[in-house]
């Protein structure tokens, strides 16, 4: 086969590229690229890309296993069509609504703590001057640790003899109150020492949302408001409250969408116990799944809180933009 010269090379680019040449035909494709209709396609491709090959495969591979009946013990070969079997089997599953109700208590209690310390914070911090900057890094650390490290250590620290029973004896011996509470033994202490640990760790997030929140506030409706003579609680509740409703509808979802998947906390402090007293619905699921072999039953449960949890995630979302209509409607 003879080599071509380079005039046949570059008449036959001009004839694959349309007649062009090769730098004509690279501005006919970013003018092409530039257009309006065509740029404003591109986001909604790539995220389509990106539900397409990162979630909708493993998401049609989980609900197809919610129809089977299948054991991580036996090959996949020999599973076999059940339908709404593993649905039917998890609804009725007194231990699954035990601990989906456990998971929204945890939940509940948390994120109200970690709403009302963050805001308080937020609120502090942002009138305060002078070192400013260190207590933002101080608050934000324990946002930057990793979970099984606050779980072994709020191990430590909730331990019979451990550091927190040693800080509490001399209040506790003056009421006569035995010093040595059993944390992690006892079904009420052991529930609340994972609410006390999820909220040191994740109450750094809702500072952080609200002081943003803060920070963006208008200076000059704040102004007008002490020009026409409103005193510091007129203002916070009339003006900065109402305005601060976005952030605040915000860090109510994030922060439940995370408390609901609470599972870290539950494995390193407890392991679920005393008895089911801390078992999460994820730690409920990890068991069904990793120590029953149960996967269509898992993947079962795992559909259904999905759709739970989407739908008050969609009710959160829903709050926001009415929120942000209403709040731009009002700034007119």
């Amino acid at each position: 086969m003879t080599e071509l010269e380079p005039s046949q090379s570059k008449w036959l680019d001009r004839e694959k590229n349309g007649g062009l040449c090769p730098v004509q035909f690279m501005k006919r494709v970013r003018a092409w690229w530039g257009q309006e209709r065509v740029f404003r396609l591109v986001p909604f491709v790539l995220v389509e890309s990106i539900f397409l090959f990162f979630l909708a495969v493993p998401f049609a591979m989980t609900i197809y296993i919610s129809f089977l009946k299948w054991r991580a013990n036996r090959p996949f070969e020999a599973a076999y069509f059940k339908w709404f079997v593993n649905y039917k089997q998890v609804l009725t599953e007194p231990a699954f609504w035990e601990a989906l109700g456990r998971t929204f208590y945890f939940a509940g209690v948390a994120v109200t703590l970690e709403l009302t310390i963050g805001f308080f914070m937020a609120m502090f911090v942002h009138k305060v001057v002078r070192g400013r900057r260190f207590y933002i890094t101080v608050f934000l650390i324990p946002m930057m640790v990793v979970p099984v490290v606050v779980g072994y250590n709020f191990s430590m620290i909730f331990i019979d003899s451990g550091p927190l029973n040693q800080m509490l004896a001399p209040f506790l011996e003056m009421f006569g109150i035995n010093p040595r509470i059993r944390w992690l033994s006892h079904p009420v202490a052991a529930q609340w020492s994972l609410i006390l640990a999820d909220v040191w760790q994740w109450t750094s997030l809702t500072f952080l949302i609200f002081l943003s929140g803060f920070s963006a506030l208008p200076q000059q409706l704040l102004n007008a408001a002490r020009v026409m003579g409103a005193n510091r609680w007129q203002i916070f509740w009339r003006v900065q409250l109402p305005l601060l409703k976005p952030a605040i509808i915000v860090a109510v979802v994030i922060r439940c969408m995370e408390a609901l998947k609470l599972f870290d906390q539950a494995v390193l402090l407890t392991f679920g116990g005393p008895g089911a007293a801390t078992e999460t619905v994820a730690f409920f699921l990890w068991r069904q799944v990793w120590m029953f072999n149960k996967y269509s039953f898992g993947a079962a449960a795992s559909v259904l809180l999905l759709i739970f949890f989407s739908g008050l995630i969609y009710f959160g979302i829903y709050l926001l933009v009415r929120q942000r209509a209403i709040v731009s409607q009002e700034s007119l």
